[in-house]
Order: structure tokens, then C-alpha cells, then sequence
């Protein structure tokens, strides 16, 4: 069984997001004209997706696993989905980031800045507990996730009312909304994988238990 090897799988994929994810959010903190035309490649990410997929798939078609051997391979199966839409996530921002540099003077919203760093907080969270199937840790990212849908709703509050007192760009105010959403998507995909680390680690997904 090749269970190993899908743990170094695991961990290379949640690398290969992490690097994308900090690269596309770089054009956010320091906007860079001069790097704006480099791009993510997402196809290492795709192909380890595929590979985890399938490797799982033979395993529990051909070895019929048990137990823990049987967690990991379903909960592996699983989470390649969220940890996929991770890395699309990466793509979606630095589109949008490298897009907002025009607006230089405009692109610091503080309660951005903060679901930024808390996001990105949680997606590390997410993987190490993932990788270390530490359900504590798992548990600290999804009760986490309460925090970033309240900043997203303050934010899309906000911008509105940000364009008529500042006479901001409509242009910026759609950029920045995006960019609000992608953020929010990364936190919930981050929620999702701490919540199958969980399940690998003794059985649990959504408080039911399942195997």
C-alpha cells in the first residue's frame, strides 16, 4: 500500500499552495509593476490532485484497507478537492492583485489586511494539521472561520460607502470586492481541510462519526 507515498504527496502539494498563495498575495502588501507579468503555474498542483486520486482509488479497489489505512485514503480522496481550489485560489488573486496595482495609492483597506493575514494564518494551520493530523490545531481553523465571514460582511459593507466618502474608482471597488471573496473562499477551503484532518485522525467529519 502506498501510503507513504501519498504522505509526501500530501506535503508537496500543501507546499506548492502555500508558495502560490504567499507569491499572488506579495502583489497585494508590495505591489510590483516590474513582476506583475510572471503567473502561477497551477499544473504541478492539478497533476499531484490526479495522482493523489488515483493512488487512493487503487488502493482501497485492490488492497480493500481497514481501519486508519482506510481514513487516510478516503480523507485523502476528499481533501485533494479543497487543497485543488486552493491553488485555482492562488491564480484568482494574483489576477486580481496585479490588477490593483494602478491603484497604488488606494489598495490599503485595514480590514482586508487583516482577513489577509488571518487567512493565511488558517490555511497554515490547515495543512500542518493536515499533515501532522493534529485535530487541535484543525479545530482552532475551522472555529477561526467565524471570524473571516464577519470581516467579509463588514467589508462589503464598507467599500460602497468607502467609494462615495473617498470618490474611490469604481474599478478598484470591483477588484477589491473580488478580492474579498477569494479571500473568503480560501478561508472556507482551509476550514474544509482542517475538518478532513480531523476525520483522518479518529474517524469524525461534521461531528458525525463516520469510520
Amino acid at each position: 500500500m502506498d501510503i507513504e507515498k501519498l504522505d509526501l504527496d500530501i506535503i508537496e502539494m500543501g507546499k506548492r499552495i502555500k508558495e502560490s498563495l504567499n507569491f499572488a498575495f506579495s502583489f497585494y502588501f508590495n505591489p510590483n509593476k516590474e513582476q506583475a507579468n510572471n503567473i502561477i503555474d497551477d499544473h504541478k498542483i492539478n497533476n499531484l490532485e490526479r495522482e493523489i486520486e488515483n493512488t487512493c482509488l487503487v488502493n482501497i479497489l485492490r488492497e480493500r484497507p481497514f481501519a486508519s489505512d482506510l481514513r487516510k485514503l478516503t480523507g485523502y480522496f476528499k481533501v485533494c478537492e479543497d487543497l485543488e481550489r486552493l491553488g485555482d485560489h492562488a491564480e484568482d488573486i494574483f489576477w486580481v492583485t496585479t490588477s490593483l496595482i494602478k491603484f497604488k495609492e488606494e489598495i490599503r483597506l485595514e480590514k482586508l489586511d487583516m482577513m489577509i493575514n488571518q487567512t493565511l494564518n488558517m490555511l497554515n494551520k490547515a495543512i500542518e494539521s493536515l499533515i501532522n493530523l493534529d485535530d487541535l490545531k484543525a479545530k482552532e481553523v475551522i472555529d477561526n472561520d467565524d471570524l473571516i465571514d464577519h470581516l467579509y460582511l463588514e467589508i462589503l459593507d464598507e467599500l460602497p460607502k468607502l467609494k462615495i466618502e473617498k470618490n474611490l474608482d469604481d474599478e478598484f471597488i470591483i477588484y477589491s470586492t473580488l478580492l474579498t471573496k477569494y479571500v473568503e473562499r480560501i478561508a472556507d477551503h482551509s476550514s474544509n481541510v482542517a475538518e478532513w484532518a480531523i476525520y483522518i485522525k479518529n474517524g469524525y467529519y461534521k461531528d458525525r462519526y463516520i469510520i
